[in-house]
């Protein structure tokens, strides 16, 4: 279960505000009133901000995710090598110049025209799902209509048979009888 984030701003003053907001820059949770400052103020106005919601989702999937060399939890991303690292690979990456909180990197990748375009895909297959699945169901409702015709079909046929039959068995004993009589009387 995820716990609630906290105004990591209001935390400074001893108040305790639930955060609306993260900062992937100062990585901080931020609330209604201390996002409208962190977004006019000229140090602060450019960095990236994501809802709290987006933050613990990729914070769970980040979580569980460790580094198999050192047992730490993945924390950052090198775009050069696209590879997340824990704190202790960064020694390998010193002459990366654009190592990121893994935060950010998700948010990046969320604006992307990859993701975009990927997410556009997904899209149009889960429409084309729908609608085939439409077009399933109303196959599915004319086969069970055919079917019941079909059966209604076969019953009347075999009611009219019956009583077709049935007639004849009763033109045939009546011919049978007279002719018995007939054969008696000879």
């Amino acid at each position: 279960m995820t716990s609630k984030i906290l105004c990591g701003t209001c935390n400074y003053d001893d108040t305790t505000k639930d955060a609306r907001q993260w900062c992937t820059n100062c990585e901080e949770g931020l609330c209604k009133d201390c996002e409208k400052y962190h977004r006019s103020t000229k140090i602060t106005k450019s960095h990236i901000l994501i809802s709290i919601i987006d933050y613990q989702q990729i914070k769970n999937v980040i979580e569980n995710q460790v580094c198999e060399q050192h047992g730490k939890s993945y924390d950052l991303y090198c775009p050069t090598h696209d590879n997340v690292l824990c704190s202790a690979c960064v020694d390998q990456h010193k002459s990366c110049s654009q190592i990121i909180s893994i935060t950010e990197a998700a948010v990046n990748m969320k604006e992307s025209t990859t993701f975009t375009d990927l997410e556009e895909t997904i899209n149009g297959a889960l429409y084309n799902t729908k609608t085939n699945n439409k077009e399933l169901m109303a196959c599915a409702k004319t086969f069970d209509t055919q079917e019941e015709n079909i059966k209604k079909d076969i019953k009347t046929v075999r009611e009219n048979l019956n009583k077709h039959l049935d007639e004849m068995e009763q033109k045939l004993t009546k011919i049978l009888a007279l002719n018995r009589n007939i054969v008696k009387l000879h």
